[in-house]
């Protein structure tokens, strides 16, 4: 665990290391009001622009909006200027040699791109200042002047992890919702619902969701739009965390903070921003991220929780949501520094989203296999009697129904024998039910110790037993039953001290062609009473075809 927290350690030490030249001499932010025409910048004089220090950056804005001036290094190749991870910002540029105004947003649609949207790439074909205009920034852009070849390797390497995290996404959803059709458990859509909306989302504050014809038209919306889906995601995912972790039962009153903090009062949000009135929208950002931070900090406290107090499924989520959640964050604030991403931030939101539904499908099959054991034990005990161990009424003759519909197919013997304990009744009278359930569990295991494991028994009564022999003929079953009823009487004198000497009468028959399991369980009887009446302790077998002994 140390090591593990010293690599954190080391990783967010590393994430102010620039991770390449930007290729900018130097970046000039105008001081003042921006002149009415915007070819009156080349003319205004030096001392308008103030030169910023640190890595090449558009910083400073009022109100997220400003100019700045940059000076890229000389170069003999084609170059484009790029600005990183604009989000809700309009880029316009003012590049030599005819410095004619050229403006961009991520919200463009623009199907025949073949680049990324992570950066807004302006030509520069010629030597020269370069005038940059943004209108509603959020926070420091960072740029860089880069070849035409060189910006492609970094846009192909960007695609790639992308798009490889984004597939995983698709990927696991798909499967889980084909699990939700099939079962109906509404923790599969959740988990669909909820990988679909982090993926759109990525999709759409990368820019690249409306170079897709399919999703093209959420670019309308603008930033909006990538708020609705974001608060979206968190919503459903809030929902999605509830459920798989059963966090209700274990920690009642932080699932509901959680739900209020989580779902309600984003669901608020939302009604908000899809109505009309106010027109205005900048009080969304400050309360959808103070809700989400607070929702984070909920969700990590309450699953800590029901995971210490057993909660093996909220372990899951921990694993798959603590990493999503620090990289998400850090990523954020880097951002909103305005320091550079490094690789590890730079991709680490889909990395971590691609993570996180692995870990949570694995959690999924975890909670697939619980449910399934925990159905096996309620099977097991549903069919078996509480005493004795052996099959109850309802799970011999289920199983009696399914060996003589196996005889039939494979055209085997089958035999059955009815057990019935001797003067039972007086033991339970003279002795007591203690000594009497004692006789119950001596005689069961001197069967067991006289019969194969494929031979079934079950109790079917208070004192009486049936034992299904598949593959059996009669002549083997009725020795069998003798077998049994010598092994009864010989260690069965004394139980608990007491002597009860007891004995069985055992009927056998075996399965004809027209026996069904009713009547097979008749005729056995039958034999059995055949033997009580001819003085007890003794072994009937009762012919199939004619019902003679």
């Amino acid at each position: 665990m140390k090591r593990v927290w010293i690599a954190a350690w080391l990783v967010l030490c590393g994430v102010c290391v620039q991770a390449w030249a930007t290729g900018i001499v130097r970046v000039e932010r105008l001081t003042q009001a921006p002149p009415a025409s915007l070819q009156a910048l080349r003319a205004l004089p030096d001392t308008a622009y103030a030169a910023q220090s640190g890595p090449p950056q558009l910083a400073g804005a009022q109100g997220g909006r400003g100019w700045w001036r940059l000076r890229p290094e000389s170069s003999e190749e084609p170059r484009v200027l790029l600005v990183y991870h604009p989000f809700s910002a309009r880029i316009t540029v003012l590049a030599p040699p005819d410095y004619r105004a050229r403006s961009a947003t991520i919200f463009d649609p623009d199907p025949r791109a073949s680049h990324s949207r992570r950066a807004l790439a302006f030509p520069l074909s010629a030597a020269g200042p370069v005038y940059i205009g943004v209108e509603g920034a959020r926070y420091p852009l960072q740029i860089a002047v880069r070849s035409s070849a060189d910006y492609a390797v970094e846009d192909h390497r960007h695609v790639r992890v992308l798009w490889l995290s984004m597939g995983i996404l698709v990927g696991v959803s798909l499967v889980v919702l084909l699990f939700w059709t099939q079962l109906r458990e509404r923790v599969y859509l959740l988990f669909s619902a909820s990988m679909m909306l982090q993926l759109l989302y990525v999709l759409c504050a990368y820019g690249d969701a409306y170079t897709l014809p399919v999703l093209a038209w959420l670019g309308r919306f603008g930033v909006a739009g990538i708020w609705f889906v974001a608060t979206s995601s968190t919503i459903v995912t809030v929902l999605f965390l509830i459920e798989f972790a059963d966090l209700r039962p274990r920690a009642p009153w932080l699932t509901r903070a959680l739900l209020v903090v989580g779902a309600w009062l984003p669901l608020i949000l939302l009604v908000g921003l899809v109505s009309p009135w106010p027109v205005s929208k900048a009080w969304f950002p400050p309360l959808g991220n103070g809700l989400l931070m607070l929702a984070n900090v909920l969700a990590v406290v309450t699953l800590a929780t029901v995971w210490l107090r057993g909660g093996r499924h909220a372990g899951f989520v921990l694993i798959a949501w603590v990493p999503l959640v620090t990289v998400s964050t850090a990523r954020a604030m880097q951002l909103s520094a305005g320091v550079p991403l490094t690789p590890m931030l730079e991709y680490g939101l889909p990395v971590m989203q691609a993570f996180a539904a692995v870990v949570l499908v694995l959690g999924l099959a975890d909670r697939m296999l619980t449910f399934r054991r925990e159905r096996d034990v309620a099977q097991l005990h549903a069919e078996h009697d509480a005493l004795t161990g052996v099959l109850n009424r309802a799970g011999i003759i289920t199983r009696l129904n399914r060996a003589v519909a196996d005889a039939r197919r494979k055209r085997q013997a089958l035999s059955v024998l009815f057990l019935d304990l001797d003067h039972f009744k007086a033991i339970n009278d003279t002795y007591g039910h203690p000594v009497g359930d004692a006789c119950l569990c001596a005689v069961t295991e001197s069967i067991h110790s006289e019969t194969m494991p494929v031979y079934q028994l079950g109790r079917i009564g208070g004192e009486e037993f049936l034992l299904l022999l598949p593959g059996v003929g009669d002549a083997v079953a009725r020795d069998t039953a003798e077998q049994i009823r010598r092994k009864v009487e010989r260690r069965c004198r004394e139980v608990k001290g007491v002597p009860v000497a007891l004995t069985l009468s055992i009927g056998v028959v075996e399965c004809g062609p027209e026996d069904s399991a009713a009547t097979l369980i008749q005729r056995a009887d039958a034999a059995m009473y055949r033997a009580k009446h001819e003085g007890r302790n003794r072994v009937v077998l009762l012919d199939a075809q004619t019902n003679a002994v």
